[in-house]
């Protein structure tokens, strides 16, 4: 054994993790916390943020108006996101081929063959999202109106909302190549700085655009959108500013010269599985939203029923004006599901951020060719990672119902029954993480198609188990929570056992 590859101590490779994966899952929880910020001003309508309201006392009716077009708005920029995230999660995927194979031709000490990558990698990424955004927005109603049939309020915000986000797209995607390069060369730190600068602007325009404060127009759920979108598109600006900074001459990024057909395809069929995987999964997600509105249209039909009404007799708008009438609403458990969908993506960027330091340090390692080493960074960063992560789900179990007043303070029905699924999430919250923390090292490693397989796998179960649980059995929202935890357990367990062999340790990328 060399010198160079002898042990680390737990402490050594726990620093080294942590210096990386700190910044980056910083970074991301951050940048995905621009989706949650428009979630919690929109549930803030009408409340003590809201300037147009302050000092107003509202009837019941106009309360109860009010009540249902924050649960509407909520649901539709959940589903809105997924959308997003269809077609920017599919081509951001190009950042996990470019990380692994910047991290690789860095660990081999070559940065200019890094920066000839990152090129490459940015160039796939603004050709891609052009075709890609101009039929998203065209079969953006029809996506709707499957999913949130029977909730007309998520539908007509739904379609504002998205429509302005999938604008986007293009930005997203060339800022997940930018920040893979970053990231690749372990300088996770700048696009945590970037983040933090962008979710700082998302809220200061989230709430001049959402309430029509200092003389902008109050825009409601497309103000949320345009804030997320200005603020994107400003945060691009300033990562691609900071690629001319001197420190980064020597990777020769801009060389236009070295945009090769060749290594762009490189990069995309590497990354392809992931794409692939990503949006099969995100479709997925979208089929576990239907499945939600269904135990929604349930649950209404119940009510209904229960209020004395023939609910066959009745029209969508009139099902609309009576639950709105009886204080929840047509969408109050597609509301709740987004918001615990939006409180457990900061586990799952946590995991991503902690995964990114996997991804780089294995590639690291690999590209040196110490093996041993590679396996045994792993394996630290999922405990590392892991506790991380279920210190935040402990708490999260522990207070449901606060973390629920925080997205809708103002509606108590809303916070109870939001606590089911939030306890449930917190106390599995190490399984979400650990599986990233393993996929991403795989990815690293040149396991790009077993990882797309397995999520695949897991997505099969996700469906049918949400309708089995939730419907069937009649376990309603929280029984579907029971088969997405279901899910992540599929995930971590395959993952897991993968990086137990040594299949992936001397694959060439």
């Amino acid at each position: 054994m060399t010198l160079s590859e002898a042990p680390e101590s737990f402490f050594h490779s726990s620093k080294r993790i942590l210096l990386l994966a700190l910044p980056a899952a910083l970074a991301l929880v951050t940048q995905g916390a621009i989706n949650q910020v428009d979630m919690l001003f929109i549930g803030h309508l009408g409340g003590t943020w809201d300037p147009m309201y302050a000092g107003l006392e509202l009837s019941e009716a106009a309360r109860a108006e009010l009540a249902t077009r924050i649960k509407d708005g909520q649901a539709a920029i959940g589903i809105s996101m997924k959308l997003l995230w269809l077609y920017a999660g599919f081509l951001s995927s190009l950042a996990i081929g470019t990380q692994a194979m910047v991290a690789r031709r860095y660990g081999e000490g070559n940065p200019t063959q890094a920066g000839t990558v990152a090129l490459n990698s940015i160039a796939a990424a603004f050709v891609s999202s052009v075709a890609v955004t101009v039929i998203a927005i065209w079969i953006l109603p029809t996506f709707f109106e499957v999913i949130s049939k029977g909730a007309i309020g998520v539908i007509k915000q739904g379609i504002i909302y998205a429509e302005i986000r999938l604008l986007a797209i293009g930005v997203i995607v060339m800022t997940a190549s930018i920040r893979s390069f970053f990231d690749g060369i372990g300088r996770t730190y700048i696009f945590m700085w970037v983040a933090l600068f962008m979710n700082s602007l998302n809220v200061i325009l989230d709430y001049g655009l959402v309430f029509g404060a200092w003389g902008l127009p109050r825009m409601e759920v497309a103000g949320a959108a345009w804030a997320s979108d200005l603020s994107a598109f400003i945060g691009l600006i300033v990562l691609v500013g900071w690629l001319f900074l001197k420190d980064y001459r020597g990777y020769q990024i801009f060389q236009w010269r070295q945009l090769r057909p060749k290594m762009m395809w490189r990069v995309i069929t590497f990354s392809l599985p992931n794409g692939i995987a990503t949006a099969f999964m995100t479709l997925g997600f979208l089929a576990f939203d239907k499945v939600i509105a269904m135990i929604d249209e349930l649950r209404v039909e119940r009510a209904l029923s229960d209020a004395g009404h023939v609910v066959a007799n009745l029209s969508m708008t009139a099902r609309t004006e009576i639950m709105d009438q009886l204080g929840t609403g047509t969408a109050l458990y597609q509301s709740i599901h987004q918001v615990v969908i939006a409180v457990m993506m900061l586990f799952f960027m946590t995991g991503f951020g902690f995964g990114s330091a996997a991804s780089t340090l294995v590639s690291h390692e690999l590209g040196a060719g110490f093996v041993k080493r590679a396996r045994r960074i792993g394996w630290r960063t999922v405990f590392v990672g892991g506790v991380i992560v279920s210190v935040f789900g402990a708490l999260l179990a522990v207070f449901p119902v606060e973390v629920a007043r925080v997205f809708n303070p103002q509606d108590p029905a809303f916070q109870q029954a939001a606590v089911g699924p939030l306890r449930l999430v917190g106390i599995c919250a190490f399984l979400p993480a650990g599986a990233l923390i393993f996929s991403q090292a795989l990815y690293s490693a040149g396991m790009p198609i077993y990882v797309a397989v397995v999520t695949s796998l897991g997505i099969l179960w996700l469906v049918p188990g949400s309708y089995l649980f939730g419907i069937v059995l009649d376990w309603g929202l929280l029984g579907a929570w029971v088969a997405a935890i279901g899910f992540t357990l599929i995930l971590f367990v395959a993952m897991g056992l993968m990086w137990m062999s040594d299949r992936w340790q001397k694959i060439d990328i």
